[in-house]
Order: C-alpha cells, then structure tokens, then sequence
C-alpha cells in the first residue's frame, strides 16, 4: 500500500512537471510571435535564479519571465550533446527553453526585440562548489552510497573536484553568453562595488547585473531603477536546501582549505577584479585558503 502510494506521488508529479513545461513552452512560443519585448532572467548557475524569477512573476509585471542559463549556440550545443538520443520530453525545460530562445538569437538578432535581461551573479569560488555538489553524481556516480558506508573521505572529494570539475565557467560567462551574444560588453564600465548592481543600457537591450551576495539589500532599488516596479519583496527559492546533498555540502565547504594556485586562478580573473574588488577578494582568499570563521 505504502509503495503504491509512492508511485502514485510520483506519478503526480511526472504529469504536473510536464503540464508546467506544456504551458511555458507554449507561452514562450505566443511571445516570440510578436516583437514584444522579452524580461529574461539570464544568469550563471546557482546565483538565486529561482529566487530572481519568482521574485518577477510574483511583481506583477504584465509581461511574462523566461529563464536561461545559456543561450550561446556553442553552449546550447553542450547541454544538448548530453541528453543525445533522449526522447524530446526528457529534455530539461531549462534546456528546451534555451534552445527555443537561441534559435530565435540565430534567425532574427537580438535586436528583433527589446530585451530585458536580468542576470544576478556569484564569486566564482562558491558558485563553482555549489553546481559540484548539486550535480555530485555526475563526477562520483557512486557518491550516495560510498559516503553513507563511510567509504568517501573530504580529501576524495575535493581531489575530484580540482581534477574533473569545469572550473573556468563563471568567470567566461560574461563574455559567453552577455558579450557574443547580445553585443554588451560588462567590463566597458566600472561596476559600483558598494551599490551591488549596475544597470548597462545599449540601444534596445538593457542588462541589469546584481551580485548575488548583495541581493537581499539591494533588490528593491534594483528592480524600481531597471522596471519601475515596487517589489516589496523577494520570493525566496532555497532549492539546493531540498537536494540530498545539501547537508554534505554545508559540512564540506565548512571545512575545506583551497589550494593557492586554485584560488589564483579564478581570482586573478578579470570578472573578479571587476565585480568584487581587491578587499573583498583578499576576504575570499582567507576564507577559502582555510581561514573560516
């Protein structure tokens, strides 16, 4: 009775899941047949991108919110390229919605429509330990079971990410994904450090960039500035708190001691210096070289 239940709730889900991706791909699709502008939350993995889309659609913008990660074709192309010979529903809706947008990118420009892009970001350090651990199995296949038997050790674990993790990621993102393809260069102007967002306006695409860990603080004139709406309020979306690994990760970053050349390599970058600043980097540095607090 128990396990028929289970497959009942899963069941659910599945079918709930794909009406969702049902109705957001067709609501994408009403869009881009017109010309109206496009609100899109565009940002790197694990900077509170959830948290940035639901904050949007819950504003009441009268215009609809789509999410990317990626939307560069050589990007787009990697994402497909791991799901190859997958049935279409099988397909991530992060990734149908990227391919649908790119393609659009391809056929008319990005100056087809107005865009509005919303893109939060991390210091590449956290970020990179975050995505790590969210997509743990795809480095350790086998990581669930050997840590609960006491078989996978802190130094296995921080020896594979060092070795296999794509680490260069955040920092190329950017140039990737805001630079070759909308046309904006981020690093023409400096960023206001102490403000924690930056709004770059370029002939009809508008880029609002928000550090992720001035988000709390700084959402509500962000948002005023760069939409003229009031948002009183963020809609929080912790969903690496409901991933199984959540609390392996906690205790990990807790404790790890970055190695020197690891830390100079993201943090001798141009998108460090540019959006953090040498205090802050060297705070970082402390904090991942060993010195928690």
């Amino acid at each position: 009775m128990k396990r028929s239940l289970q497959r009942a709730r899963q069941h659910l889900y599945a079918w709930q899941t794909r009406h969702r991706n049902r109705r957001s791909l067709a609501a994408l699709e009403a869009h881009l047949a017109g010309r109206d502008p496009a609100l899109l939350v565009h940002q790197m993995g694990r900077a509170g991108s959830m948290t940035t889309v639901n904050t949007l659609r819950a504003a009441g913008l009268g215009m609809p919110v789509f999410h990317t990660h990626w939307l560069n074709p050589v990007n787009i192309r990697k994402r497909l390229d791991r799901f190859a010979g997958a049935p279409e529903r099988r397909l991530p809706l992060n990734v149908r919605m990227a391919r649908r947008i790119g393609q659009e990118l391809q056929q008319h420009g990005p100056h087809h429509r107005p865009w509005h892009l919303v893109s939060v970001f991390r210091e590449p350090v956290a970020r990179n330990l975050s995505v790590y651990f969210l997509s743990i199995e795809d480095f350790i296949p086998d990581f669930f079971d050997r840590h609960a038997r006491g078989a996978l050790g802190d130094a296995e674990i921080l020896e594979t990410f060092l070795e296999r993790f794509p680490h260069d990621q955040p920092v190329c993102w950017f140039d990737e994904e805001i630079r070759d393809t909308f046309g904006i260069d981020v690093y023409a102007q400096p960023f206001p450090i102490a403000r924690g967002y930056q709004i770059i306006r370029q002939s009809d695409i508008a880029v609002l960039l928000i550090k992720v860990e001035r988000l709390n603080d700084c959402y509500a004139a962000a948002f005023a500035e760069f939409l003229g709406v009031d948002v009183p309020r963020l809609e929080q979306t912790h969903v690496t708190e409901e991933d199984p690994a959540y609390s392996m990760y906690k205790d990990f970053i807790a404790n790890v001691q970055l190695p020197t050349d690891y830390l100079d390599r993201l943090y001798d970058t141009r998108f460090a210096r540019h959006f953090y600043g040498e205090t802050e980097i060297a705070r970082l540095r402390h904090q991942w070289g060993g010195g928690h607090a």
